[in-house]
């Protein structure tokens, strides 16, 4: 080998040695040195998840608004109350407000039955439900929708069917709202 070739692979050596150092130094910026030589990273979240804020899931409940047209409102509930019948945790939920939204539900119903029959969804209610609806028909179209908009969140739900008491053989006070047909998100 001759000089020059013994000059430029000392140069190459040097180079590549200093870049390696370079990227080492620069890697290693970031991590903290405690002094007894053990090396930290520690990401400190802000507060603990509990185990119910894990398990807590979204569901929306439909209620009117002020210019009487439905309104989404967020719910949060554990997905534990969910597991054994969640159409009826739900329908709870929306039919036993809080008071701090409007609701063309009447109050005082109670759910009788409630069942899954393939895509539709099977809800008796108690006679409260035409007793104590108000004879307005918009506001009697807004509880029906306020029910089926909220169980259609479900997607193995496209349609409601609404019994009184067991029976589809009735109708609000004013009767333009039959109970024999079957009411969809699009109705």
């Amino acid at each position: 080998m001759n000089k020059k070739t013994k000059k430029i692979a000392i140069i190459l050596i040097t180079t590549t040695i200093s870049i390696s150092l370079v990227f080492l130094v620069i890697l290693n910026v970031d991590i903290k040195k405690i002094d007894d030589g053990t090396v930290y990273n520690e990401i400190v979240p802000e507060e603990e998840i509990t185990d119910n804020q894990l398990r807590e899931t979204t569901m929306y409940l439909y209620y009117v608004g002020d210019g009487n047209e439905l309104k989404e409102v967020v719910d949060k509930v554990d997905s534990k109350e969910l597991m054994e019948n969640p159409y009826l945790v739900t329908l709870n939920r929306l039919i036993n407000n809080n008071n701090e939204v409007n609701t063309c539900i009447p109050n005082n119903v109670r759910i009788n039955n409630l069942k899954r029959d393939g895509e539709c969804l099977i809800i008796d209610l108690s006679k409260e439900f035409i007793n104590n609806m108000d004879e307005d028909t918009e506001k009697q179209g807004l509880a029906i929708s306020q029910i089926v908009n909220t169980m259609t969140q479900f997607t193995e739900i496209n349609a409601v069917k609404i019994l009184i008491d067991g029976s589809d053989e009735c109708s609000f006070k004013n009767g333009n709202i039959n109970f024999k047909q079957l009411f969809t998100n699009e109705d």
